[in-house]
């Protein structure tokens, strides 16, 4: 079990695996997987290919794009889990343990995004909408700084 359960999203977890156990699909087992293994927080995160191990191991045969479509999002839309995506070890899913945990996922996507607004920005500049993706970029950026 995790090691955070007092976690808001280590309970909704928990609620999700209770509140579904008449319909087992591969978003439970993704949950169980990760509370059985300890992947609470991002230090015990772990590789989207070894939950892809797991489940095939429950005959549910899925590619990285499929999870990352029908499972990981809807779960993170859910509130339940988060991942880091970094290359390598570096990245993975995990349940949080706590607010700061989740600023970090946030940041990290935050910049991502603002490094691709940029990207679109320089080469959006002689359309309609140049002036709203530079916009965008500096209310991204504001949003950035106040996290």
């Amino acid at each position: 079990m995790c090691n955070c359960s007092n976690s808001p999203w280590v309970q909704n977890a928990n609620n999700f695996l209770n509140s579904n156990q008449n319909n087992i699909n591969p978003q439970w087992h993704t949950i169980n997987f990760l509370l059985s293994n300890n992947h609470c927080g991002v230090d015990n995160r772990t590789s989207i290919e070894i939950i892809l191990t797991h489940l095939g191991s429950n005959g549910i045969n899925l590619t990285r794009e499929e999870f990352q479509q029908t499972i990981l999002g809807e779960l993170k839309r859910q509130g339940i889990v988060a991942t880091l995506i970094y290359p390598g070890s570096q990245g993975g899913v995990f349940i949080p343990c706590n607010e700061t945990e989740v600023r970090t996922v946030t940041n990290q996507v935050l910049d991502r995004i603002y490094s691709e607004v940029g990207n679109l920005e320089g080469f959006t500049r002689q359309t309609s909408f140049g002036n709203l993706l530079a916009l965008l970029r500096q209310i991204i950026g504001w949003i950035r700084s106040n996290m």
